[in-house]
């Protein structure tokens, strides 16, 4: 709220308090006004964390302005970001810093609560402040303006406009003063001025460190910025002052709050509304910038708003709006411009958490049938290019119970191995996000799709332990939906498998004993044997070697019975190491061979060939044939290496650590204990790279 006087007064002090102090004087004499240093600045802000880097390019912008073709007029500043990053506070105390060095005078204009006014009102505006009374005001609109301009010219004036919706109607105000500054906050982006005429700053969310200091200093408490709750309640802020002050002044007045209870309120939707709702200000900015918008854009802001993807890029938005990826690139450009979206971060964009929640309530605005085609279309675009990066990374043959071959079938893959692990990767919350809304909406045929493709293939390379295991017990029960048996052994066995990395061995036999009634009710002898193989490997994982050679009998059993040599050389592989663990080592080494033999069959499968060597030197190690056992273990690690030709490929990595391992081992029998410990660092820093428990293990070792 702003205190403002009007009308003629001699020698008049105003002041007030609402909220902020703002001073004016006013200084008349006889005859005509002559204003003298009309002054209105807002209270300076108490909460301003860091910053300093947007200050000093205020201050650069100030001192170095640009002049477009020799122009004389006052600076023009710009100070753009989404609502509630923080720009008035950051104005406040630029303002402060600032105002004394405009000695005839420093006004500055609340204009949220103004957000229709023309460059006219705008000018009336100024008027008032600097000391001109209604009645001496012109009506008309340019009439306005070209008193404010006679009565700023030459003169050292500085003016404020905090919360501009529409920054282009300062142009109709450029002063012909070239020592005054007009300063504007906005939503939008500076885009309509040049920068030839304008020094635009945009504000960014606040660094990890600078938000914890920030909801410290609110909530008066000390807080560890590496503790997992603090983490998660600032990014649920989306690191803006605004939504951290919110939280805040929450946790304060609920003294018995901890960051994990503030983060886990704010994970619910609707509190994030309430977030949006006590905000008025934030709310009104995102409500006009959306009112602004062309028709096309406003739908997409709609359609992001109620898609359940974290981020965008102009494939899968060309999908939503059914159109072409350069209008759907040049779409969300438009978006980024009236800082509704965020990025492009590798080509891809996000909305921040608040914005998400308003978008979200204006999805409601949609048409239902063309919500939902532009939604089925967004789940085509990942379910088809989630099973061509499934293709380019494992083998094109394997089993699929749900493999979408309908939508790759006479396609040509447009990924190539890497350029697919890349894809998964950075789509990975996106299609976890995919896969919770299909099995809220019971689309229960796209749960299994995503993961048994993209998802099960990039679990293969990279390691997202809790967040897959969530997705695969989703599969598990679109399965059931489905009341398809194949599918429910086969999303169990994936399930089996994490839960046994993870070392969650009960479930995992749960999951793997149900995997076989499954797959033995279905009639399928493969699913079967892949079943009885991977229970067989939680066994081994718990060196009960016994139990694993039985079910690894049945497995190679079946696959014998159906002509399945690879698969039979799978399972050899895995008996080798449970007789190894049996003490068995030449029982193991024969395995071993036989293996090795069926592999050569299958050059492209270089990877289970390499993990036979790995094998091989474990038992040969265990003979105490070390000089052997280093040669086979180098020559594995070697051919691992050579095919690690990306950085991306993490599987590569995580496979390395166990020959690492078994070096280091017989590297020390050997009496070469630099080189051993070195080769336990380097298994160390792979599992914990994975995520994998078996790190806390190695570091003790090196301990």
């Amino acid at each position: 709220m702003t205190n403002e006087y009007r009308g003629d007064a001699h020698n008049v002090v105003q002041a007030g308090q609402v909220g902020s102090f703002e001073q004016h004087l006013h200084f008349h004499g006889a005859g005509t006004p002559t204003p003298e240093r009309p002054v209105s600045v807002p209270a300076e802000p108490v909460l301003l964390v860091d910053r300093q880097c947007e200050r000093d390019r205020l201050h650069s912008a100030l001192e170095n302005p640009p002049r477009a073709n020799g122009s004389s007029g006052a600076a023009l500043i710009a100070l753009c970001g989404l609502s509630g990053i923080g720009k008035s506070t950051l104005a406040r105390s630029f303002s402060w810093q600032v105002h004394e060095r405009f000695e005839d005078g420093f006004c500055y204009i609340d204009c949220h609560a103004r957000p229709d006014a023309g460059y006219g009102e705008l000018a009336r505006s100024c008027l008032r402040r600097i000391g001109i009374a209604d009645r001496d005001i012109p009506a008309l609109d340019k009439d306005a303006v070209q008193l404010l301009r006679d009565r700023t010219r030459g003169r050292r004036m500085g003016f404020v406009f905090d919360g501009l919706v529409r920054p282009h109607q300062l142009r109709e105000l450029r002063l012909a003063a070239p020592e005054s500054m007009i300063l504007f906050t906005s939503q939008h982006r500076a885009a309509e001025f040049p920068s030839t005429e304008v020094s635009s700053i945009d504000l960014d969310r606040l660094s990890h460190e600078h938000a914890v200091e920030l909801l410290a200093r609110i909530t008066e408490t000390d807080l560890d910025a590496t503790d997992p709750d603090v983490v998660r309640l600032v990014e649920r802020c989306g690191r803006t002052p605004l939504a951290l002050e919110f939280v805040g002044r929450k946790i304060r007045r609920l003294a018995h709050w901890t960051p994990r209870r503030a983060a886990d309120w704010l994970a619910d939707p609707e509190h994030g509304l309430q977030v949006l709702h006590d905000n008025p200000e934030v709310r009104d900015t995102l409500e006009l910038a959306v009112t602004d918008l062309p028709a096309e854009q406003a739908v997409l802001y709609r359609l992001l708003g109620a898609s359940p993807c974290l981020t965008f890029e102009a494939g899968a938005v060309a999908a939503l709006l059914d159109t072409d990826p350069e209008e759907a690139e040049d779409l969300l450009h438009e978006l980024r411009a009236a800082n509704l979206v965020r990025g492009p971060d590798n080509g891809r964009f996000h909305l921040h958490d608040l914005v998400r929640v308003h978008a979200g309530e204006r999805a409601a605005d949609l048409d239902g049938e063309s919500s939902e085609a532009a939604h089925r279309r967004l789940v085509t675009h990942y379910r088809r290019l989630g099973a061509h990066a499934d293709r380019a990374v494992m083998e094109p043959t394997r089993l699929r119970v749900a493999g979408d071959e309908d939508l790759v079938r006479g396609e040509d893959n447009p990924f190539t191995k890497p350029g697919a692990l890349r894809w998964l990767e950075a789509e990975f919350p996106n299609i976890l996000a995919l896969v919770h809304d299909a099995r809220h909406r019971g689309d229960a045929e796209t749960v299994l799709a995503l993961c048994d493709g993209p998802l099960w293939t990039l679990h293969n390379h990279h390691k997202h332990y809790e967040e897959t295991l969530r997705a695969f017990e989703a599969a598990t029960g679109a399965a059931s939906r489905l009341d398809d048996p194949v599918a429910l052994a086969r999303t169990r066995i994936l399930r089996t498998r994490v839960l046994m990395e993870c070392h969650r061995f009960a479930e995992a036999h749960e999951q793997a004993d149900r995997a076989r009634e499954a797959a033995a009710s279905a009639g399928h002898r493969q699913v079967l044997a892949s079943a009885y193989e991977f229970h067989g490997r939680v066994y081994l994982e718990q060196r009960d070697y016994e139990s694993a050679t039985e079910l690894f009998r049945s497995a190679w059993e079946i696959s014998e019975q159906l002509g399945k040599p690879r698969g039979m050389a799978l399972v050899e592989h895995f008996t080798a190491q449970a007789h190894s663990g049996l003490g068995e080592q030449e029982k193991a080494l024969e395995y071993l061979e036989t293996a090795a033999a069926r592999l050569a069959d299958f050059p492209n499968d270089w990877r289970t060939s390499a993990k036979v060597k790995v094998t091989t030197g474990t038992v040969l190690r265990r003979m105490g044939r070390h000089r052997q056992a280093v040669e086979r273990l180098e020559l594995a690690i070697a051919e691992l290496s050579a095919h690690r030709c990306e950085e991306h490929d993490e599987k590569l990595l995580f496979e390395l650590a166990s020959p690492f391992e078994g070096l280091a081992r017989s590297l020390r029998e050997l009496g070469e204990g630099e080189r051993a410990e070195k080769c336990l660092r380097e298994a160390a820093a792979i599992y914990e790279r994975a995520g994998s428990p078996e790190a806390e293990r190695v570091r003790a070792e090196l301990d």
